[in-house]
């Protein structure tokens, strides 16, 4: 028959193994994901594209000043992409009164290659 001290030696060396391998896996993981160039959650989230961020403004733009400018270099850092609408000369003398620039102007070159 085994004595006390024997049996509390062999459940010492029982949980300092355990502590050990469960040592070694966390260790290992823990170098396998440093040697990773991203983070696995990275990895295994990703999704297939990401698809462009489209931001549209409008505005009648009759008269471009400056407010013009800050307001569409906003609008552009909020995404990827900016699409500008150009608001009609009916609609704007609906709203406004006349337009200073007619719609054919305020379009320019973008209008006319």
């Amino acid at each position: 028959m085994m004595g006390g001290s024997e049996g509390e030696n062999i459940q010492q060396s029982s949980r300092f193994l355990a502590t050990c391998l469960i040592g070694g896996v966390v260790l290992g993981v823990s170098l396998f994901c440093f040697a990773l160039p991203q983070s696995p959650l990275a990895i295994w989230g990703r999704k297939k594209k990401k698809r462009p961020i489209r931001v549209y403004m409008d505005g009648c733009f009759d008269m471009m000043h400056y407010g013009h400018c800050n307001a569409l270099r906003q609008a552009r850092a909020l995404g990827d992409q900016l699409i500008v609408g150009v608001v009609s000369d009916a609609e704007i003398t609906a709203n406004k009164g006349p337009p200073v620039t007619p719609l054919h102007e305020r379009f320019g070159s973008a209008a006319h290659p």
